[in-house]
């Protein structure tokens, strides 16, 4: 036998009263756990937007290599050398 502490209504007209209210309380639940939701999803994308943007500026600002085909500056020497001798095996 359950146990309520409160018993169910016996009125067909505060069953139904109750039950409207159920309802709208699961859809105002839903839809508050997707506003939720989107402003998460919101949020991030605006993060990854930032983040991206961020990145591609110090990639812009600061190349790490030339990129294939193009000439390298003036002021590079790219040569081969040898060790004629070292201090360390004196």
């Amino acid at each position: 036998m359950p146990y309520y502490i409160a018993p169910p209504p016996m009125n067909p007209l505060t069953r139904l009263l109750a039950g409207v209210l159920a309802v709208l309380a699961l859809v105002g639940a839903f839809f508050f756990g997707f506003f939720i939701l989107i402003f998460a999803l919101g949020f991030g994308l605006v993060g990854w937007l930032a983040l991206s943007l961020r990145l591609w500026w110090l990639r812009r600002k600061n190349p790490a290599a030339p990129a294939p085909g193009k000439d390298r500056a003036d002021d590079v020497i790219d040569a081969d050398y040898r060790v004629v001798s070292r201090k360390d095996e004196e």
